[in-house]
């Protein structure tokens, strides 16, 4: 009995050391990509900012006009709200109304627009940066990469952010 049960124990201590063996051998080349420090560095080599600025300048300019045209009204009704009419006055309240209206109108469409059209470009930038993430963790024999922010800690020679920076495209 004593025989079978070292016999047991040590097979025990074989097998659990293949099952180490095992795992060493399936251990994976993990890297990590700073994501957020990535898409700001394309949104600024692309100047987002600036093609969406360019893209809704003449929006932009018209409701600065209207902006402008309601200050002219405010500081009339101010300088000669004692001298005008009551008519005068209501017909003048009643177009800074039309323009305040008109005005809020266009700026939440404005707004609307501008944020869905910030989306696609930021949709854009993140298919790029995945793109460019999966051919520099084919290209460098990388089994698993994660985002900065989720690693403890990594070694820098696993942090493939400027790498893939330079190779999107």
């Amino acid at each position: 009995m004593k025989q079978w049960m070292k016999a047991a124990g040590l097979s025990l201590v074989i097998l659990s050391s293949s099952f180490y063996a095992q795992a060493a051998e399936a251990a994976q080349k993990v890297g990590y990509v700073a994501t957020g420090q990535a898409m700001a560095q394309l949104a600024q080599r692309y100047n987002v900012s600036e093609k969406l600025r360019n893209e809704f300048k003449d929006r932009i300019d018209e409701l600065r006009g209207i902006e402008g045209r309601m200050k002219t009204k405010v500081d009339k009704i101010k300088r000669d709200g004692e001298l005008m009419s009551s008519s005068e006055k209501t017909k003048l309240q009643r177009e800074m109304q039309e323009l305040e209206s008109n005005y809020k109108l266009k700026a939440q469409a404005l707004q609307e627009d501008q944020r869905r059209r910030g989306a696609e470009e930021e949709q854009k930038l993140v298919q790029k940066l995945r793109t460019a993430i999966q051919d520099v963790a084919k290209r460098e024999g990388y089994d698993l990469v994660v985002d900065a922010n989720a690693v403890l800690y990594a070694s820098p020679s696993d942090d493939l952010s400027s790498k893939v920076i330079s190779a999107v495209k």
